[in-house]
């Protein structure tokens, strides 16, 4: 496996795989132009913060590292700073643009083998319908960093990799795993210390110095909050819930497991692969590994093994194709096997583009012809009656805080605690225990819940009156009564 790649002068073939990747991409951007997850609008509020002059906070005046993403938030501002255009915008194009961009380097990772295959790997990568499921988050763009660091590493340009490396471990800190990888690949090949990992290192250590001194620690609270939290599945069952998911829509789904392994098997038994693709399935491996440890199952979590995952369906539909090849025989028809081979491939790897294709498309929901996160409409219709009934300097309590605060611009206390740190001993012992602590240390002015046990504790509470419900009464919004104040409840289905 060679260390440094070829330049590369595109062929023909090279020119219509980009121009399929950039179609795709583009007709992908287009569809969900309006759709982004809740907790994408938590990084953006950091880097609008950054962009008003407020610093690298959350709310105002409370120095807390509540975005697993700093370097990404901080791409937002600088982008916003220089175009003036509105955050979600910028990181929507952010997110399309690198989507394109990982895409084309998975493909040049791996077309000095076989550019068919290559450019097969990185079509089945961008359709993917779960990885689009993480458009206008961090995850597009740590992938095209991920793919960048590789491919520089490859081309022997160790001190770009060494830099590159360390924005990529600032955009998500187990990213480090993949620095590990290319260090141990170094010095087995070179039999050379990786000194070009100091680069990494520096970087990571100036952000690390900065959130000692700004924020106190060293670790996203956000991110110590999903270690301890207990609700929802562990990260390989969520992996076995999405594909269900998914084959519950479309029973061709099913057929993904058995590719999988006969990519593997083929991968373990023949070893044709180009190093580029050799080191994203051992990173593969090794997140899959990390993640199922200390991980959940949001969706965008799994978005780093979609480029192992795709080489494996490839390379199990073309090991099966060319296994049918060699099982049938077609005389009348004066088809060598290697055609059969050929045509078998094209049609399952055509047919999956279409299926994936299809679940993008049909997938979430639709509202006014977009395609959204359903608790957009929600949170965008509570923020609008914030907005007429109360004041942006209040403070609203929520379980769910991307999009309210974005748009409400009040002072946020997060009930899962992922900028309210003060709340991590409260979380430990339960949902009534984590509202006490918010009642007893920042009696906000309002609060909003769908849990049952809170709308039932909040009964201990007589001075928050529900003043609102929304989704048919299944969110109930709570003000804080003043002394002097009179509040006419709304009524609460029991």
């Amino acid at each position: 496996m060679a260390m440094v790649l070829q330049k590369w002068t595109p062929s023909l073939l090279d020119k219509f795989i980009i121009l399929s990747l950039s179609l795709i991409v583009i007709f992908y951007g287009w569809l969900y132009q309006g759709f982004a997850q809740d907790d994408a609008f938590i990084t953006y509020r950091y880097a609008h913060n950054l962009v008003s002059g407020h610093g690298f906070v959350y709310n105002l005046n409370e120095p807390v590292l509540g975005t697993t993403t700093p370097f990404y938030s901080i791409i937002l501002a600088m982008v916003a700073l220089i175009s003036g255009q509105e955050i979600r915008l910028i990181s929507h194009l952010i997110s399309s643009f690198s989507l394109w961009g990982a895409g084309l380097l998975l493909y040049y990772l791996g077309r000095n083998h076989n550019a068919l295959w290559a450019g097969a790997t990185a079509v089945v990568f961008i359709t993917n319908p779960l990885l689009i499921s993480a458009i206008g988050m961090e995850t597009f763009f740590l992938l095209f960093l991920l793919l960048l660091t590789l491919q520089s590493y490859l081309a022997g340009k160790f001190k770009l990799a060494g830099i590159l490396l360390g924005l990529l471990i600032l955009t998500r800190y187990e990213t480090a795993i993949f620095g590990g990888i290319l260090g141990v690949h170094f010095f087995t090949r070179r039999k050379q210390l990786p000194f070009w990992l100091i680069l990494s290192a520096l970087l990571v250590a100036i952000w690390l110095a900065f959130a000692w001194y700004r924020f106190g620690n060293l670790i996203p609270n956000s991110a110590q909050v999903k270690l301890v939290e207990k609700e929802g599945y562990a990260f390989a069952t969520g992996l076995l819930i999405w594909w269900a998911i998914y084959a519950n829509q479309s029973f061709w789904y099913y057929a993904l497991a058995p590719l999988i392994l006969l990519g593997s098997y083929t991968i373990i038994r023949f070893k044709k692969l180009t190093s580029g693709y050799a080191l994203i399935l051992i990173w593969t491996i090794m997140y899959f590994s990390v993640a199922s440890l200390v991980a959940g199952s949001f969706s965008w979590y799994y978005g780093p093994l979609m480029p192992g995952l795709a080489i494996l369906i490839v390379w199990g539909v073309i090991f099966g194709a060319q296994l049918v090849g060699q099982l049938v025989y077609l005389p009348k028809w004066n088809l060598a096997r290697s055609s059969i081979a050929a045509g078998l491939s094209v049609l399952v790897i055509g047919g999956l583009l279409m299926l994936q294709i299809f679940s993008a498309v049909t997938g979430w929901v639709k509202h006014e012809g977009r395609i959204i996160d359903s608790r957009e409409i929600l949170y965008r219709d509570i923020v609008e009656w914030l907005q007429q009934n109360a004041d942006h300097n209040q403070s609203l309590a929520a379980g769910e805080i991307g999009i309210l605060g974005y748009y409400s611009h009040m002072r946020i206390i997060d009930l899962r605690g992922l900028v309210t740190p003060s709340l991590l001993p409260a979380l430990l012992q339960g949902r009534v225990a984590t509202l006490k602590e918010v009642m007893a240390s920042y009696k906000p002015d309002y609060l909003l819940t769908d849990e049952e046990v809170l709308i039932k504790a909040m009964l201990h509470y007589p001075h928050y009156r529900p003043v609102q419900t929304f989704r048919e009464g299944t969110y109930i919004l709570y003000k804080r009564q003043a002394p002097d104040e009179k509040i006419n409840d709304v009524k609460i289905a029991q």
